[in-house]
Formats: C-alpha cells, sequence, structure tokens
C-alpha cells in the first residue's frame, strides 16, 4: 500500500480537526462517491449502491462487465504526510480507502478519485493474474520507463486528472470552482511530466522534455476522460503559450510548490532513516521465484555462520574479563524491519522458518505495502498476484535483515544483575536445536527491545468472559495475590501457601499438584470467602482453569505427540502421521493454517474443526476459501466444520487401546449434530496474554526483591501504534524495556488488568486500522513490518533528541475511537457518466502516497495477518462478525444538475485555505497565505509538487557486513562453499 502525501502533513501542520470531523469526512463520501466513481470510470462504470453498516460507509461498484467490487471508507489517523491509503483485496473483491482524519472536507473527492483510479487499475491486473507494471510513467523528466503501460499509481494519477476535469465544466459547481479545478488540472501536468517545463529558449532540453510528454500522453490516452483530454490539448503547453488567465496561474502553482518543496526537505532531511532491502540480487534484481529456495538455504548457513562468529566474539570478550555492553534485541519475524544494525539481536529464527505450511495467509496483492516498509517486492515471489506469498521467500527477507548486524541464533531473558543492572542472558542453539547449557551474559545498553512473536495457545476448558481466567499461571497469580491478602490480615497459614503456590509455578509443577494442593488446603474456603460476586466468579474460574489444565496435562501424557497446541503444528514440532483423524479445537486463523497443514503433510487424513463460527476476516484470505474449495468438496471430502462452545478436552479408551479424542458439534448449515472421533487432537482456541517469555524471570526478580512493573502504550506523533513499553523499578532503579511484533498486541494481563479496558481498546483500534476486508490483522506478517518500520523511525527521532517522538500513554488516543455516526447516507443521484475509460475489468487499487514537493511518495498502510494465528485473547477480544454489505437499491451515478450548499462545502476548493466547518480552531495560522487573487497558488496545499509525485524508489540498499574469511553473504546461485 501507499499514500498520497501533502506537504502540509509532512510538515506536521494539516489542521488538528475535532475527533466528529472523522464522521464528516466519511459523511462527505457517502455524498460524493458516485460522482467521483462516475468521473473516473467514465463508461466501464454501470452503477454505485452506498450504504452504512457498523457504522462504516461502504460502496458496491458494479461495472460494465457485470463485476462487483465492494469499496470501505473510513476517516482514522495516518502517518505523517499521508492524505490517503487504499488496502486492496482482490481475493474477495473487497477495497478499503482510508483518508486521514486531518483531511479538510473540501479535498475528500479529490483524494477519492485518486485512491479509485488506483484501486480499479490493481483489480483489473488482477483479473488478468498478470505482474503490476513497476516503473510508472507519469513522471516528471526525460527518461520513460522500457514498458510502454501505466503503473497502477499512474492511473490514480489519471483517476484525478479525471475528476478535475469534470470539475472544471460541471454545471452544478460556481465558476470560481471550475476555474480553481482547471488551475489544478493544468498544475498536475508539471509532476505528471505531460508537459515541457524547462524553457522554450533551452531549445534541446525542450524538445526532449516535449517528446516525452507526448509519450506519456500516448500511454495515458487510454484511460483519460473525454473532458480530460480536450483539457490536456488546451493546457498541455510551455507557459509561454498559455493563454494568459492558464499561465498566471500555473505561475503563482509553479512558485508555491517551490517555497513548500524547500520546507519539506528541510523537515524530512534530518529525520528520515535508511532500510536495507532483503530479497534482492547484488544488481539489484528481486530474486527469481525458482531460485528462493535455494536461496533460503544459503542465507540459513550464511545466517548461523554470522551467529559463530558473534558467539564467539562474546566469548571471547567474556573470557578476558570483558563485560559486553550492547543494545540488545531480542525476537525477529516482520519485526526485523526496524532492525537496528548496532544491536545485538538474539533470535531462534522460529515461527516463518519452521512453517511446514505453503506460506503467509495473505497475497501479494494484500501485502503489496512491504514493498514500502521491508523494503521487498511481494510480487516477485508469486507467479500469480492473487497468489500466496511464498515461505522461502518469507525466509530470505528475515535472514538478510538479521545478517545486517549481529545476530546469536539462540534464545535470551533479562535478569536482573547483584548491583540491579539489566543483564541479557543469551542461550545459543546448537545443530541439534536444543539450548546451551552454558549462558553468554551482556550488559544492556539503553532500552531493550522485545519482539518474540505471538504468545502461547490457550488450553480447552478455560473460563472466557468478564471474569474469565485464560491460563493456569494466572490462576495461580490471582489466587496468589488473594493469599497476599489474607497474609495481610494474619490468616494462619496463607504466608506459607503463598510461598508454596509461587515456588511450585516456578518450578513447573504441573497443574494437578496444584489444583491438589489448593484443595485440600485448610483456606480453600477462607480464598473465596467476602468477595463481591465478581470477584468470587474470577476466584471460582482460577480452580476451573486449573481444572481444565490438568486434563490437558493428562491427555498429553496418554497420548504422547497426538494432544498438540496449535503452535506445535505451526512450528513443524509434530508428527502429522500420529493419527489418520485429527480434532481441530478453534475456527480461527490458527486453527485454519493447523488444518491445512495437517492435510498437506498426511494426504490420508481428516481434520474436523470445532468452534465458533469462522471469523470474517477467513472470507477475505486466500488461504480459507482456498481449503474449502479442495478439502471440502468432491467424492472423499476430507475436511468437516463444525460448530460448538469448546470446553474443556474430553478422552476415551479406543478399541485399540489408544487414548482417543471427542467433541460433539453441529454442521450450522444443516442443524445436523455429529460427534467427532480422532486419534488427535490440536487446541488452536486463541492467545493467552502473559508477559513474553524473556520477560518473566526478570519480572519475578524485580517483585521477589520488593520492585514494581507498571505499563503503557506507545504511539508515534501521528498516533500510530508502536508497541508496548514496561517499567521496571527496583531498589532505586528503573529499567524499560519496550515490546514490539506480534507480541505487542496481546497485553500482559497482569500489567494491563482487563478491567482497565486497554486491551479491548487496542483490539477495536487494530479492527478500525485492518478490517476484516482486508484480509489483514493487526498481528500479521506486513502490518508488523509496518509498525516496526515506524516504531524504527520514532526511536531514532527520539534519540535525535524530538520530545514528541515516541508518546507514552495510558490507553488508546480517542482519534481512534469511532466517532458519532450520523444517519447512514443514501446512494448519491444518477447521471450520464463523463467520458470514457478504461474499461473496469474485475479489478482494484491501493493506497496513493505522494510527496509531492519531494518528487516521491511514500507509502501508510497496514497491511496482513500471520499464518497461524491473529485470533483474539480468549477473554476480551471479539472477532469481527460484519455480515456480508446488504447496499440500497441500486442507483446510476450522474452528476447533479442543480448545484447544493453540500456540493459546494465538500469539493469547493477556494482561493483561499482558511478553516473549513469543523476545522482549526480560530486564532490557529494557517500554514502559507496563498496569492491573493491569483487562482492556483493554493495548490501546494493541495499535494500538487514541482518535482515529481510517483510512487517511492525502493529504499537505498545498505552494504551487508564485511566480509569476513569464510564468511560471504550468499548470492543467487552460489552457494557458500563453491
Amino acid at each position: 500500500m501507499d499514500g498520497w502525501t501533502d506537504p502540509r502533513a509532512a510538515m506536521g501542520t494539516l489542521p488538528q480537526y475535532p475527533h466528529a470531523h472523522q464522521d464528516e469526512l466519511v459523511s462527505a463520501a457517502g455524498r460524493g462517491m458516485a460522482p467521483v466513481a462516475a468521473a473516473v470510470l467514465g463508461d466501464g462504470l454501470v452503477s454505485v449502491d452506498a450504504d452504512r453498516t457498523d457504522g462504516r460507509q461502504f460502496f458496491v461498484l458494479t461495472d460494465s462487465r457485470g463485476g462487483t467490487a465492494t469499496v470501505w471508507v473510513d476517516a482514522v489517523p495516518l502517518v505523517r504526510g499521508t492524505l490517503a491509503d487504499t488496502a486492496t483485496n482482490t481475493t474477495s473483491q473487497h477495497y478499503v480507502i482510508r483518508v486521514s482524519d486531518r483531511l479538510p472536507t473540501r479535498m475528500l473527492h479529490r483524494v477519492l478519485a485518486r485512491e479509485l483510479g488506483e484501486l480499479m487499475a490493481v483489480r483489473e491486473r488482477a483479473a488478468g493474474g498478470l505482474a503490476p507494471v513497476r516503473q510508472d510513467s507519469l513522471r516528471e523528466g526525460t527518461e520513460l520507463p522500457s514498458e510502454q503501460a501505466l503503473s497502477a499509481a499512474d492511473r490514480g494519477r489519471v483517476g484525478e486528472l479525471n475528476w478535475l476535469a469534470a470539475r472544471s465544466s460541471a454545471p452544478d459547481v460556481s465558476a470560481e470552482q471550475q476555474s480553481e479545478a482547471r488551475a489544478e488540472f493544468s498544475a498536475l501536468l508539471d509532476p505528471y511530466g505531460m508537459r515541457p517545463t524547462a524553457a522554450m529558449s533551452d531549445e534541446a532540453t525542450f524538445r526532449a522534455q516535449e517528446r516525452a510528454a507526448r509519450a506519456r500522453y500516448r500511454v495515458a490516452f487510454g484511460s483519460l476522460s473525454t473532458e480530460a483530454v480536450s483539457l490536456l490539448e488546451t493546457l498541455a503547453h510551455p507557459i509561454e503559450a498559455l493563454p494568459p488567465a492558464d499561465a498566471t496561474a500555473l505561475r503563482a502553482a509553479r512558485d508555491a510548490a517551490v517555497r513548500a518543496e524547500r520546507q519539506v526537505e528541510a523537515f524530512i532531511g534530518r529525520r528520515e532513516i535508511t532500510m536495507p532491502m532483503p530479497g534482492y540480487d547484488q544488481n539489484g534484481v528481486p530474486l527469481p521465484r525458482d531460485q528462493l529456495e535455494p536461496a533460503a538455504e544459503r542465507w540459513a548457513q550464511y545466517r548461523e555462520q554470522v551467529s559463530e562468529r558473534t558467539v564467539a566474539a562474546l566469548e571471547g570478550q567474556l573470557a578476558e574479563g570483558q563485560f559486553p555492553l550492547r543494545k540488545v534485541v531480542i525476537g525477529g519475524g516482520a519485526s526485523l524491519t526496524g532492525r537496528d544494525p548496532e544491536a545485538l539481536l538474539v533470535d531462534a529464527a522460529g515461527r516463518w522458518h519452521l512453517d511446514p505450511g505453503n506460506g503467509i495467509v495473505q497475497s501479494a496483492d494484500q501485502d503489496r505495502d512491504l514493498a514500502q516498509w521491508m523494503g521487498v517486492d511481494p510480487y516477485a515471489a508469486v507467479e500469480d498476484p492473487r497468489h500466496r506469498v511464498s515461505i522461502h521467500a518469507v525466509r530470505v527477507w528475515e535472514d538478510q535483515l538479521a545478517t545486517q548486524g549481529d545476530v546469536v541464533n539462540g534464545r535470551a531473558r533479562l535478569r536482573l544483575g547483584l548491583g540491579g543492572e539489566l543483564l541479557a542472558e543469551i542461550r545459543p542453539l546448537g545443530p541439534d536445536g536444543q539450548e546451551s547449557d552454558t549462558p553468554l551474559w551482556v550488559a544492556c545498553d539503553g532500552t531493550p527491545s522485545i519482539a518474540t512473536g505471538l504468545t502461547p495457545d490457550a488450553v480447552p476448558g478455560m473460563p472466557r468472559g468478564a471474569s474469565g481466567v485464560e491460563s493456569r499461571s494466572e490462576a495461580v497469580r490471582l489466587i496468589g495475590d488473594r493469599l497476599r491478602e489474607l497474609e495481610g490480615r494474619s490468616v494462619p497459614g496463607a504466608r506459607e501457601l503463598r510461598a508454596w503456590l509461587t515456588g511450585a509455578e516456578r518450578g513447573g509443577a504441573d497443574a494437578r499438584t496444584v489444583l491438589g494442593a489448593l484443595e485440600s488446603s485448610a483456606l480453600k474456603d477462607a480464598i473465596r470467602d467476602g468477595l463481591d460476586a465478581e470477584d468470587t466468579a474470577r476466584m471460582d474460574n482460577c480452580f476451573t482453569a486449573l481444572d481444565s489444565t490438568g486434563k490437558w496435562e493428562t491427555a498429553r501424557e496418554a497420548a504422547p505427540g497426538r494432544a498438540l497446541l496449535g503452535d506445535e503444528v505451526a512450528e513443524n514440532r509434530f508428527d502429522p502421521r500420529a493419527a489418520q483423524h485429527w480434532i481441530i479445537a478453534g475456527s480461527g486463523g490458527t486453527g485454519v493454517a493447523n488444518a491445512e497443514i495437517i492435510l498437506r503433510e498426511n494426504p490420508d487424513a481428516y481434520v474436523t474443526i470445532i468452534g465458533n463460527s469462522p471469523p470474517a476476516a477467513l472470507r477475505h484470505q486466500v488461504q480459507y476459501p482456498e481449503m474449502l474449495e479442495r478439502y471440502t468438496t468432491g467424492e472423499n471430502p476430507r475436511l468437516t466444520i463444525g460448530r460448538t462452545e469448546v470446553g474443556a478436552i474430553e478422552t476415551y479408551q479406543h478399541e485399540n487401546g489408544e487414548t482417543w479424542f471427542q467433541a460433539d458439534y453441529v454442521i450450522e448449515a444443516t442443524g445436523e449434530r455429529r460427534t467427532a472421533r480422532a486419534g488427535g487432537y490440536v487446541c488452536s482456541l486463541g492467545r493467552t496474554n502473559p508477559l513474553p517469555p524473556a520477560l518473566q524471570v526478570l519480572a519475578d526478580e524485580v517483585r521477589d526483591r520488593g520492585g514494581e512493573i507498571s505499563g503503557d502504550l506507545q504511539f508515534d506523533r501521528d498516533d500510530q501504534y508502536i508497541g508496548y513499553g514496561l517499567t521496571f523499578a527496583v531498589e532505586g532503579r528503573e529499567h524499560r524495556v519496550d515490546v514490539d511484533g506480534a507480541a505487542s498486541w496481546q497485553l500482559p494481563r497482569e500489567i494491563f488488568a482487563p478491567k482497565t479496558g486497554v486491551q479491548a481498546a487496542l483490539n477495536q483500534m487494530g479492527q478500525r486500522g485492518l478490517p476484516s476486508e482486508t484480509g489483514n490483522a493487526a498481528p500479521g506478517f506486513s502490518p508488523i513490518a509496518r509498525q516496526s518500520a515506524l516504531r524504527a523511525r520514532a526511536v531514532a527521532e527520539a534519540a535525535a533528541g524530538d520530545p514528541d517522538a515516541v508518546r507514552r500513554l495510558p490507553t488508546v488516543p480517542e482519534r481512534w475511537q469511532r466517532p458519532e455516526l450520523t444517519s447512514p447516507s443514501t446512494a448519491a443521484a444518477t447521471s450520464t457518466a463523463p467520458a470514457p475509460v478504461a474499461p473496469v475489468a474485475t479489478a482494484v487499487t491501493a493506497p496513493t502516497v505522494v510527496t509531492p514537493t519531494v518528487g516521491t511518495e511514500t507509502a501508510a498502510a497496514p497491511g496482513t495477518e500471520t499464518g497461524p494465528s491473529t485470533e483474539a485473547t480468549p477473554a476480551e477480544a471479539t472477532p469481527q462478525t460484519t455480515p456480508e454489505p446488504t447496499p440500497e437499491p441500486t442507483t446510476r451515478p450522474t452528476q447533479p444538475t442543480q448545484p447544493t450548499p453540500e456540493a459546494s462545502a465538500v469539493d469547493g476548493a477556494g482561493a483561499t485555505a482558511g478553516p473549513v466547518a469543523g476545522g482549526p480552531a480560530a486564532g490557529r495560522a494557517a500554514p502559507a497565505d496563498p496569492a491573493p487573487g491569483i487562482s492556483g497558488s493554493h495548490l501546494w496545499q493541495m499535494g500538487v509538487s514541482r518535482g515529481g509525485a510517483g510512487r517511492p524508489p525502493a529504499p537505498d540498499r545498505q552494504e551487508q557486513q564485511p566480509p569476513q574469511p569464510g564468511l560471504e553473504p550468499p548470492e543467487p546461485g552460489v552457494g557458500l562453499d563453491d
């Protein structure tokens, strides 16, 4: 995804509209999408149906070939400089346009025109299984791409031109608004390279630019509306040859754009960070698909060599009596996007390095923003843009990023030193995957970062709801807290029982032993007595959680290798042939991914998935629909999906003498009741919310020394979530630790208590930023790559002295809470669509980010879910169950025949940039003053730049680590030993 940027936004000076402005933008989109779509798509568009559901605005666009695309529009906080971005889902034909909630309403329809043009280009291309056009044509300059075709970003620019051309002659707008649209259209011809900008006296340069402009016009002609073609014939001339009024407007726009460009360059120049480009060869070309698997093997070998070198260096320092002092990062995955090359990375190369599946569950189209945030080309890893991104590509990307600096293939946990220092205890992994018996010790320099991935699975039978308890560790903690209260009241035996309970938990005692000790204790009744109804229910649930865990532990002992947690399947730590029939408890992303792995790895296996109705997000991914088609149909279907409330695991003795598993369920479509009986059982019921494993010992040590632990959410200056932070206060010192990656979306309940509602607010924010229609979810691969890149930028800015770069907040900013919405909009009035454009076959667009003033575009969009799980926390996160939208009756989009006050307020771009309804508070200084009385002099505020407006170039490549003897980074086709 990419976004469309505006110079004011890049400088942080977009108006600070009140929260209600979000609904104003959404309502304006509801009123204006039909005429915008008519102008952008022309004869390719048949109808636009508009409606709202769950407070969200959506449109069903029907094209001339009978295809439909559903476009959702919302106004949310976006990254600085981004006016809008678009998530493209060519799998389910759902597309999400997110406009900045700082966007002035009068700019909305022009922004929508650009986004709509781009998304339709993505949709058309994907319908034919075609790779995207990688180079933009509509860019200022004399060089033309070798492929004479419009990129998706180019089609967005054409959509913008078509809308402005329609506005310049629309009968329902004032003469002033028509003049403004004409001036804006003219100003865009410079950065789009459709007009020579050199002086005619500079004949050689002028002629070269003129030839390039004509070539671009030929490429774009088929997508331009009749009005746009007519306006181009009048305005696509050097300024010296324009009519006086047009020349004056263009001169004013150019001057204003130059002034804005200088300000933006000054602002951005000191803040940009360089990101590496994984997945490319030494010539900067993406690795071919047929080389990805061997390349992944070579990069894994190289990473092992770098790890061995790093371990040897640390061992050498320790042997000489030197205590290494290093920045420490624990964990990898997609969070490696924000990899600090100066930091020591400790990562076990898990999850995607172990997953036996086909790849991440999103398509290249759904994850196209990886090009912006990770610097990789997901399209190079697939044959068809609608196919899932290869697991081998992911491994190459991660290993290349990991080896940008020192790395240890291993695990680490933070500890307190004797003097209260913060240390990292590192245990490298041996060739057999086992941790070293001898740890390495490193002193932490600055704030360590933890990104250890998805939190552990919940076991069957955990109590849900407001008073739910999600794990045995939480049950022990809550009972321990209650015993501390009793100890404070001098209840005999409370102190001793609490001490035993703590020791049993840290020592790994099984749940049956813990539950037996509590049940036989004289304090059993005292633990419950005197509590209110809610606390009593929670305490009862603690005992239920221990009982369910005990049953799970018993089942695992009775059926070794056949009672599994979902992560054991996802990380290939199981034998798929241990059973021929498997029950998978849990119908979310984890359960579906686990089912796919078993069915693929064991061609004779049958799988029954049981749980609640599958979450809506699954319908919008590539994996789930493919599974249904492949495994639930035909003469011998191997996959059954049933509905039930999953309780504690149930076992029985099979006739062959083995312990087997059973579960009752209902086939939802028919209401038929069945009982699944299987030799294997996989628990995929969602995630628990503990502290990350790397922090659990540290937390124990801090509490044992009488310290305290507190937490906060972290956001950058644009209200983008970048993880949570923990403060460990002990013996007069404070240690900060930051948590990034997928783990950051599961807040530890012992720090962020459920009753505070912080986890629920975070879940809602994640779902709003990445609704299910995108096919992605906040803890997924692509969204985490984006989050970690934003985090790296914010941390770098904070280190440079910016006090607002990283903001620590107690909860989610108000901007992420959905405002009270007005009544649902009705479909816009109808009329004939303007000039023709290329047919709208079956395609759609992605976000468009232009940085007009600096001649580049930068992306800003979240994007995907990780393979096996982005399921909600059992007790707090509610899966999205948005029904398929049912729009109002179809209306034919037309240009209104009568001007309305609403239309003027929404679309009119006056010559001055004063406040609009719901705009900035009185007295707020405007970003700049347009030249008085000169039409078009305000255009820099609309995102028009002098330096071009294309998609951003790929990030600069960073050099790999300096090659050492016997330690050369692999290149495609060259083995490490060749």
